[in-house]
């Protein structure tokens, strides 16, 4: 596979086949706690990154190959999908192909412009990014681009939820001692109460980040926001899903164009590729000899991620 990727386990959608429409970190935000590290093409143009009917017979030959079942069709990025001048026609593409549920995965800075909702609207479930109001934290946690104004999205996000007829799930992460004060949650809770997204699913750092100064507030922190956020919130850090039959059997470039994605511990590829622990260990292990992978521990727990 090329552009297409997985399928990866999430324990909110199901098995997800992901479809990456940007060449890597081509972002308008440049997050501390980002698992891809730090944006690398630093811009808010809506351009065609990659031609798109190289996405669509990526897509199509996946789609057709039958080799790997899913449950959602995911359009994500090493950076912003919105950002794909045509993201809306392979939204339609893919719903009409599939058959299946189709997804987005947005940090939500271009639903202000009217054109990229309507797009946006043509999905299933829509998963906006939005981790935090006051325009300090916003600066602090997200580093926008200078064209990226929080109360711009604000606004465009409810503009959206009122126009968008699918399951829209607000995706906040929360940073310690970043954008966790209490002015910082109660200016996020007046954006969601207008905003009223079907869900709103709390995070913080699992990954290791882009700068390594960012770090995850403690569980008990993490309960008290989604007490204080209300019935729809929800604390979604760990995954403890284990995964069905049905992937295709290991190789080097599986591992490799899955950790482009985004760093990976051992039972994480043994998981997503569907292959015993131990022979993810030995893999991994073998491309880390080889200098194709480079390992690092955080929090406990090791993780793997190209060797650039």
């Amino acid at each position: 596979m090329g552009y297409c990727f997985g399928p990866v386990p999430s324990r909110r959608l199901g098995r997800s086949l992901g479809v990456d429409i940007l060449p890597m970190k081509t972002c308008n935000l440049n997050c501390v706690y980002c698992e891809l590290g730090i944006t690398e093409k630093f811009t808010c143009e809506r351009d065609e990154y990659i031609p798109v009917q190289e996405i669509k017979k990526d897509i199509e030959t996946v789609l057709r190959s039958g080799r790997h079942p899913f449950d959602v069709l995911t359009f994500t990025a090493s950076g912003e999908p919105c950002l794909h001048s045509r993201l809306g026609e392979l939204i339609s593409f893919a719903k009409q192909l599939s058959g299946k549920p189709v997804v987005v995965l947005t940090n939500g800075t271009l639903v202000s412009d009217p054109e990229v909702r309507d797009e946006l609207c043509n999905t299933d479930i829509l998963l906006p990014s939005l981790d935090a109001v006051l325009p300090g934290a916003f600066r602090r946690v997200n580093r926008p681009a200078e064209c990226v104004k929080i109360d711009g999205i604000v606004k465009g996000m409810v503009a959206l939820s009122r126009q968008f007829k699918g399951e829209m799930w607000l995706e906040v992460l929360i940073v310690k001692g970043i954008n966790d004060r209490p002015e910082d949650i109660k200016a996020l809770k007046q954006a969601v109460d207008e905003i009223k997204p079907n869900r709103i699913q709390l995070n913080s750092v699992a990954r290791p980040p882009a700068e390594p100064w960012a770090k995850p507030l403690s569980r008990d922190r993490m309960e008290e926001i989604r007490n204080f956020l209300g019935s729809r919130a929800e604390v979604v850090i760990d995954f403890n899903r284990r995964l069905k039959e049905g992937f295709m059997p290991v190789v080097e470039v599986e591992i490799m164009e899955t950790l482009k994605r985004r760093p990976m511990t051992t039972h994480d590829i043994s998981e997503i590729l569907g292959i015993k622990p131990e022979t993810a260990e030995k893999v991994l292990e073998k491309m880390a000899s080889a200098k194709v992978l480079k390992h690092e521990n955080f929090q406990g727990r090791t993780y793997y991620r190209p060797h650039r």
